[in-house]
């Protein structure tokens, strides 16, 4: 018998589909315009039934992480700019509205970071612990380390255990990501983005939410204006 390569609780089985299949394509193991496995090929690998997948790729395709065309599979969405215009929460969303969407980012993670101080399990506790490391890791080693930033979000936001806003983050965060990606020349600040995470680790290790929420507002406040005004020169040249 094949061993399944993922685990999967017995509540909630759409749910933890989607979240696993979601933090797949947050890593970039699946990457955009990737074709899953068949319907068939997943109920084996997470040993769940019809009903469960086809309900988690519906969520995915929902919040426009994948695409589902009759007779062609389902892909990972395409998140160049040229793709972002086709996904479905980011229509009317341009370099225009960052502003926007970089506050809409502060408001939904102070929620999910309080939500975390209460809720977090220590295994939780321990890989975003494992996650912020992995950053400093790769600023030693001269790394790029924007991908090391969003899984430290990512390991923070699922400490929360509300999958409903980690859909709504990632969301959030993915046209910003790619863009950054796209432009990793600049200086992106991450000398000092270490320690703003540290002082969020250690609020969610000592249960503060109030404390980490006020630590990730001014860690993004931060980070945001620096991607605005990276993204007007842009524009400006």
């Amino acid at each position: 018998m094949t061993e399944p390569l993922f685990q999967v609780e017995r509540r909630r089985l759409a749910d933890q589909v989607a979240d696993q299949l979601m933090a797949l394509i947050a890593d970039g193991q699946l990457k955009p315009g990737d074709r899953l496995p068949s319907e068939l090929e997943l109920m084996k690998q997470f040993q769940v039934g019809r009903s469960s997948i086809r309900e988690a790729i519906g969520a995915l395709s929902l919040i426009g992480l994948v695409t589902v065309k009759p007779g062609q599979g389902t892909h990972v969405a395409d998140f160049s700019p040229e793709g972002d215009a086709n996904r479905i929460g980011l229509i009317g969303i341009g370099r225009e509205k960052i502003s926007e969407l970089v506050e809409a980012r502060i408001e939904l993670e102070c929620i999910i970071v309080r939500l975390a101080a209460d809720r977090a399990t220590e295994d939780d506790i321990g890989e975003i612990r494992k996650k912020h490391e992995q950053l400093k890791i790769a600023l030693i080693n001269d790394d790029e380390p924007i991908s090391s930033d969003l899984e430290f979000h990512l390991a923070v936001a699922k400490s929360c255990h509300n999958s409903v806003l980690i859909r709504f983050l990632m969301e959030l965060r993915q046209p910003i990501w790619h863009w950054m990606k796209q432009k990793a020349k600049y200086d992106w600040g991450y000398a000092k983005v270490y320690d703003q995470h540290e002082v969020i680790v250690q609020a969610i290790e000592n249960r503060d939410g109030e404390q980490a929420a006020e630590a990730l507002k001014s860690h993004l406040r931060s980070a945001g204006e620096r991607l605005i005004n990276t993204m007007q020169a842009e524009q400006d040249t």
